[in-house]
């Protein structure tokens, strides 16, 4: 994409994310909370129906670090139907073998903004057979959505992530409910630009899916559209410029606490999410190219607002007071007669 048109689509990608709305649907998300599964499901579906875009956008210094996976067979029960491990490497002719990948960082989006760290197995979806990154867990300090979970999140305190003026970026998660934590300091002075393997980066972002701990009937893969470019290099951190004093997550298939790479991405990076996308759509650069220009002249169309869930909400708290009143009523015509 030309640095004219980037600029375009960044700006665009910026004014889906309102923070007014962003604070009404936190807020009211969590009266959401209290409506069955399926009814978040089918809730969320209705507004993917209307609400075309998504934008996410995920701010400096997003970190990655790369484990091999070293029990396959725990790894690989833990995948969605359809997916099998794959071999796959962070960075350009590494030598490829079966990994996870942390990832920390902080997001703007449509529905929510804050931090997020999340936890992926790479596998190859066998249908298209192209790799995609399945979400397997994570921890937010905002509030979420997951097809397991509905809406939920605010799951670790404390959730620091951050730089210093010392060139450090500190990590510092914990789950307060489960008492697992991630705490990482990274030396960012200290890294070379190198080119990423375009397999991962660019096939596995157009098949996101959810396993392990979010492993549910609801679940469904989505695609990230994004420009190619975007994800073309990164800035690998050498590993002995990684501490990493405490990691609970993924434990059973790797260990915890010896990454084979480390990667942070110095720059904004600008993602959409089409949401009424036909499942696997997007199979290639071709795709996803006619997917941005599409976007970039698409005029008119319903963005993400507070509204949309201030409406079901009040519909039921409505429909609670007349219940309520109705019984009341009847109460009272029995006392009399």
């Amino acid at each position: 994409m030309a640095r004219e048109e980037y600029r375009n689509f960044s700006k665009k990608t910026e004014s889906l994310v309102k923070p007014k709305d962003v604070t009404a649907i936190s807020f009211l998300s969590s009266f959401s909370k209290a409506l069955p599964k399926k009814t978040q499901h089918k809730f969320t579906q209705s507004g993917k129906k209307k609400i075309p875009y998504m934008g996410f956008i995920v701010d400096p210094y997003s970190l990655f670090l790369s484990f091999k996976i070293t029990n396959t067979s725990a790894a690989q029960e833990m995948l969605p139907d359809g997916y099998e491990l794959a071999e796959t490497s962070i960075f350009k002719n590494d030598v490829k073998f079966p990994i996870a990948i942390a990832s920390v960082f902080t997001a703007r989006t449509s529905g929510f903004i804050g931090m997020r760290i999340e936890f992926y197995i790479i596998a190859r979806n066998k249908e298209t057979g192209r790799l995609s990154w399945i979400i397997c867990d994570y921890e937010t300090n905002t509030n979420s959505y997951d097809p397991k979970n509905g809406f939920c999140g605010y799951t670790c305190d404390p959730a620091v992530f951050t730089t210093t003026y010392f060139g450090e970026l500190l990590v510092d998660i914990k789950n307060p409910t489960n008492n697992k934590e991630f705490i990482v300091s990274v030396d960012l002075e200290k890294g070379d630009s190198r080119e990423l393997d375009e397999s991962l980066w660019i096939e596995g972002n157009l098949i996101v899916d959810y396993g392990g701990e979010l492993k549910s009937d609801f679940s469904e893969p989505f695609s990230l559209i994004f420009d190619p470019d975007m994800v073309k290099e990164a800035v690998s951190i050498p590993l002995d410029r990684i501490s990493i004093k405490a990691n609970s997550y993924l434990d059973n298939i790797i260990d915890p606490v010896k990454p084979v790479n480390a990667l942070i991405f110095p720059y904004s990076q600008h993602f959409i999410i089409k949401q009424d996308l036909e499942k696997y759509e997007v199979k290639n650069q071709k795709d996803l190219d006619l997917q941005i220009k599409s976007f970039l002249s698409r005029t008119g169309f319903k963005a993400m607002s507070g509204e949309d869930i201030k409406k079901p909400i009040y519909g039921m708290v409505l429909i609670s007071y007349l219940v309520l009143i109705s019984i009341i009523v009847f109460l009272l015509i029995l006392l009399f007669l």
